[in-house]
């Protein structure tokens, strides 16, 4: 090949988001988590740069017209796409983009239609803008995903849905949607009234064999309802010098854009980046055709490997992006069994569940590194799933279930102010609501206890008894005990919690995305959030050391008096809670 894609770089100490998430990163132990490339950048934007660097004055600076020219050049060759120089409006990321779009198009309290699982930016960004999500999931069929269109109608027709962001090539399944597909989604939401915000920035990323279509070029209608995402960051790996251009035909809605970036008080990208953007497309193509053919290859390595080694773990095919989407589900363990056992063995993927619910148990894998990289990957993987079936053999596998009617707790040990070593079956005298809360100096979790005291009466005289999980040592729960007229059980080590599968939140966002109570609290405002204690959790550090899991979300299950599951709620986010009555009426209906 006439360029490197086989060295392998030292990233420590440079600053790598990337490798700075991963610890014990190294060459031999690569992260291939985030999505940047572990190549180094093609050397005619080296080249490019460091003349730049040279030779100008590094003050403010505009787009050039060689510079709007090389982007509407590269959309014509490479896409198909014909667009006018003031169609671009530059931002610094696709991400930042969609937030200026949001601002744009929709107001505070719109609903925004996204398809699960997919890049969670998606999520921050409607959260940030204090909109409401319109969740549509994708599909899983015959190995397969496709768009649930009856599903995104039934979205796209509600009253308050006023925009989608749409993904294509889509991250992390690496589908390249179809013409007939993009249609359907494009008639849908021009006809309901939605506006289309459509991330491309993998638009570049296409396997062969596979086709990609800018949805703008669908039809003139589309073409006046859509902003098309596009950046060559992904492309050229050129992320660190945040550099997009958003495509957006509609002169109306082009200036609402234009005043939004005025209010944000964003205007100039740094002169290196749209050098480096113009010299990727007016110099690098060849680059680009080699990089795609190392992609094609080790797309085709990791899934030989998993059909020779581990067949029941499903490789979706590659058409688009250098992320390879791969179900581990079958391998028998948890989401978090799994994230644990890779890092054990210092594997930095990008667990699925950061993509929504639908991603438990899968892993996204960025492919665009040396083969060497992705062989030492593979061979730590095959080791550590052998280390783990080797441990279930010689001790049995953990059990882990999701709490369902009809499931026993009655052997339940567990410790109290009341006793140690209690049996859960032998402390029942009634019926019994078992809470899993968070744990004693949460204030969430104090509210919930404050709650259930105030109305303790009310279940005592339906025949009800409460008794309260945390995720506190005993001592602590002890000194509280004589406070409350219910059992409070201590559980610091969440043994209970992971043998019956209550998890905590993907992330902060996912743990109040669509929450009444975060709603509440915001008052359709997410800056309202400042002055509240919560903010701490949104800007914590992610790496700090934490005595209690933040990110717990609760359960609620009721059992009848021998301790067998009657009823069971999973709380999806901090504050979904059951209803009160449909409880008690399912409590007492047993």
């Amino acid at each position: 090949m006439k360029y490197d894609f086989t060295t392998v770089a030292d990233r420590t100490g440079q600053g790598s988001s990337k490798w700075n998430s991963a610890k014990n990163a190294s060459k031999d132990a690569v992260p291939l988590s985030v999505a940047d490339m572990e190549f180094t950048t093609a050397p005619q934007i080296k080249a490019a740069l460091a003349a730049l660097a040279n030779d100008q004055i590094l003050g403010y600076t505009d787009p050039t017209d060689e510079y709007f020219d090389a982007v509407v050049s590269w959309m014509k060759r490479r896409h198909s796409f014909n667009i006018n120089k003031e169609w671009i409006v530059t931002t610094p990321g696709v991400v930042n983009a969609l937030g200026i779009l949001i601002e744009a198009v929709t107001k505070p309290g719109d609903g925004i239609i996204i398809l699960t699982p997919v890049y969670y930016p998606f999520d921050m960004a409607v959260l940030a803008k204090s909109r409401h999500f319109r969740y549509s999931e994708l599909k899983l069929s015959d190995g397969r995903y496709e768009i649930d269109f009856e599903d995104l109608e039934k979205k796209a027709k509600e009253e308050k849905t006023k925009a989608i962001i749409f993904c294509n090539p889509h991250n992390p399944i690496g589908r390249v949607w179809t013409r007939d597909e993009l249609k359907r989604v494009a008639d849908i939401c021009t006809n309901n009234g939605v506006f289309i915000i459509d991330d491309e920035i993998h638009n570049d990323l296409i396997m062969p064999g596979f086709t990609h279509t800018v949805m703008a070029t669908l039809g003139k209608d589309i073409e006046n309802n859509i902003a098309v995402c596009t950046a060559p960051s992904k492309t050229f790996n050129l992320a660190g010098l945040q550099c997009s251009n958003i495509i957006i035909p509609d002169k109306k809605t082009r200036a609402k854009v234009n005043a939004c970036q005025m209010i944000n008080m964003q205007s100039h990208l740094n002169i290196f980046a749209y050098e480096a953007c113009k010299t990727a497309y007016n110099q690098c193509e060849d680059w680009l055709e080699e990089l795609l053919s190392v992609i094609s290859s080790n797309a085709d390595y990791v899934k030989d490997f998993m059909t020779e080694n581990f067949p029941e773990i499903k490789v979706f095919p590659l058409e688009g992006t250098y992320l390879q989407w791969l179900d581990m589900r079958s391998l028998g363990m948890t989401h978090v069994q799994l994230r644990n056992m890779l890092e054990d063995a210092d594997i930095f993927l990008d667990w699925g569940e950061m993509f929504g619910d639908l991603g438990r148990g899968f892993q996204r894998i960025n492919l665009a590194c040396a083969r060497i990289t992705l062989e030492k990957t593979m061979e730590r993987f095959r080791a550590a799933v052998e280390k783990v079936r080797a441990d279930w053999k010689e001790n049995g596998k953990p059990y882990c279930k999701k709490l369902e009617k009809g499931d026993d707790l009655s052997d339940i040990i567990y410790n109290s102010a009341y006793g140690k070593n209690k049996r859960l079956g032998e402390s029942l005298t009634k019926k019994t609501l078992l809470v899993f809360s968070r744990y004693y100096e949460c204030s969430i979790c104090k509210e919930m206890l404050d709650t259930f005291k105030k109305y303790q009466r009310v279940f005592r005289m339906m025949g009800i008894e409460i008794k309260f999980v945390l995720q506190s040592d005993l001592k602590l729960l002890s000194e509280v005990q004589s406070a409350y007229p219910f059992e409070l059980i201590a559980d610091p080590d969440a043994v209970l919690y992971d043998r019956y599968n209550i998890f905590e939140a993907n992330s902060m966002i996912n743990m109040v995305a669509g929450d009444k109570k975060f709603e509440d609290m915001t008052k359709g405002d997410i800056r309202n959030l400042l002055d509240t204690d919560m903010i701490n959790a949104f800007v914590s550090d992610e790496n700090a050391v934490s005595s209690h899991r933040e990110l717990q979300l609760c359960a609620f299950v009721g059992l009848d008096r021998n301790g067998k599951v009657i009823y069971s709620h999973y709380c999806k986010t901090i504050g979904d809670f059951p209803d009160a009555r449909k409880l008690l009426a399912a409590l007492r209906k047993q």
